[in-house]
């Protein structure tokens, strides 16, 4: 701990939240930290106790990364921050490529859904409309005197008895 932090921390000097852990004289496990966190006693195991990982996280490191940096040499830390760092960016990709999927998914639901056939039926009668009003205006342009039926939906019987075959 000394040769990655290179700092001393003085009795008074509150600026600082590492410590000398070869320096620690023996502490009361159920006297509470002199430090910013004011719930967590010596005696704390962070990594066993949500509330308590959650208050340190905010505050310091990952609680197996804080209870290994005393354990584990510098390398073998070194090493396990750059998977977990590989691992992560695996995470991050792996999210954006099921965000992607999740929109496709929501895409062809809603191309399933009555409502969407609904729209392209509505949308092909506008096409069948706008046809309609098209070939009724050259019809009228070419033929002055007649006259033509406004609505092209009205349903007459005579229509009746012509075939509607394709």
């Amino acid at each position: 701990m000394k040769d990655l932090c290179g700092t001393k921390v003085w009795k008074d000097d509150a600026g600082y939240y590492a410590l000398y852990m070869s320096d620690l004289a023996h502490q009361d496990p159920n006297k509470e930290m002199q430090t910013r966190w004011e719930k967590l006693k010596n005696s704390t195991k962070i990594w066993n106790d949500p509330s308590a990982a959650e208050e340190f996280e905010r505050g310091l490191l990952h609680p197996q990364l804080a209870r290994e940096l005393y354990t584990i040499p510098s390398e073998v830390l070194l090493v396990r921050a750059a998977k977990e760092m590989v691992l992560l960016l695996k995470s991050m990709k792996d999210l954006e490529s099921t965000r992607a999927e999740l929109l496709r998914w929501a895409i062809d639901d809603y191309k399933e859904s009555v409502g969407f056939k609904e729209g392209l039926k509505r949308m092909g009668r506008v096409a069948y409309e706008y046809g309609y009003r098209v070939a009724l205006a050259r019809f009228r342009s070419l033929h002055l005197d007649s006259e033509v039926e406004e609505d092209p939906f009205t349903i007459r019987p005579e229509d009746d008895s012509v075939p509607m075959e394709r």
